[in-house]
């Protein structure tokens, strides 16, 4: 059974570990500079999510005192409204997303109140989330799981660890660990 404890690490932890893929993905040679970090951090709309996102999981799960709860939630709702403005990405407040998420592109992205593990790929026109004819459950995704562009997981599945759904893929069925699935219908092709 996959070990999912996004809300148990530090938040900073989870923040440095974010950036640190996006710093070896969109870096020219995996180690870059302070000011390709610099332009990466303002070039990389998908990091900005998860900052903001971040930043949302910190106020619901850290900050207990009313007072100063209330107008931080307002911020982060203002931040999550101009992140799907702008860059189309939702991520819900509700999902838990482990270290080291890379949203390669954005555009059509929503994540719903998922359980993602570390170190996972997410193309755009990715949905993430439960069933519109109200059964309940959300996806459950492993480590190091590869989304491709305009994938859709939905329902109570659980995709294990290393799995690669392929572009335009339709998962509503659990994936044991080390598949690649493409198509819809979905079929396995190793």
């Amino acid at each position: 059974e996959q070990q999912l404890t996004p809300n148990v690490e530090r938040p900073f932890s989870l923040i440095r570990r974010d950036a640190a893929r996006y710093f070896a993905l969109d870096s020219r040679n995996g180690k870059p500079s302070l000011g390709e970090k610099i332009r990466i951090l303002f070039d990389s709309p998908g990091l900005q999510a998860m900052l903001i996102y971040r930043y949302g999981a910190w106020v619901n799960q850290r900050v207990r005192m009313r007072l100063m709860r209330i107008p931080l939630k307002f911020v982060h709702y203002m931040l999550q409204k101009l992140c799907i403005i702008f860059w189309g990405i939702y991520i819900d407040d509700g999902a838990r997303i482990g270290p080291g998420l890379y949203i390669g592109h954005f555009g059509g992205i929503i994540i719903g109140p998922d359980q993602i593990g570390r170190d996972c790929n997410v193309a755009h026109q990715v949905t993430l989330g439960q069933r519109a004819d109200g059964v309940p459950g959300v996806p459950t995704i492993g480590d190091r799981v590869w989304i491709g562009v305009g994938a859709i997981v939905f329902g109570n599945v659980r995709i294990g660890d290393g799995v690669t759904i392929g572009p335009y893929t339709v998962v509503s069925r659990s994936l044991p660990a080390k598949l690649m699935v493409i198509g819809n219908p979905m079929r396995v092709l190793r």
